[in-house]
């Protein structure tokens, strides 16, 4: 097997809906589960603990404050959204950590949004003016 970058994800909960790898980041989406990745990190939450998804805009950092993201140009086909959930867990190469509640902010295009909408008990609100 090939070296990668990401974690591999060993077993998936749920029937698998959606799988995007794009350049620094992958996103899949089973029946019961999200699961995030970044190079050398993942976070997995069950669709049970998302409390909700929200359109998120980070604040713009100035030149010269020695920050360096891979979310300063982010996917021009992604926006950014902000998902509170219950619990949540983060797998790294040396193990894993369960988390109580807290919010992910997360690049997410508009197909992985329209597949968790079809997919889940979550309901759409207008979200016109709220950034």
């Amino acid at each position: 097997m090939a070296y990668s970058d990401f974690i591999q994800v060993k077993r998936l909960r749920g029937e698998l809906l959606l799988s995007q790898k794009r350049n620094r980041w992958g996103c899949t989406l089973t029946t019961k589960e999200l699961i995030f990745q970044k190079p050398h990190i993942s976070y997995h939450l069950l669709l049970d603990d998302i409390i909700g998804i929200v359109p998120f805009r980070p604040k713009r950092r100035t030149r010269g404050e020695g920050w360096n993201d891979q979310w300063e140009n982010p996917d021009l086909s992604s926006s950014t959204y902000k998902i509170t959930a219950s619990r949540l867990t983060i797998i790294r190469r040396n193990g894993a950590v369960r988390r109580g509640q807290t919010d992910l902010i997360l690049p997410l295009n508009q197909r992985f949004l329209r597949y968790f909408q079809e997919h889940t008990d979550f309901t759409a609100l207008p979200t016109d003016g709220l950034l």
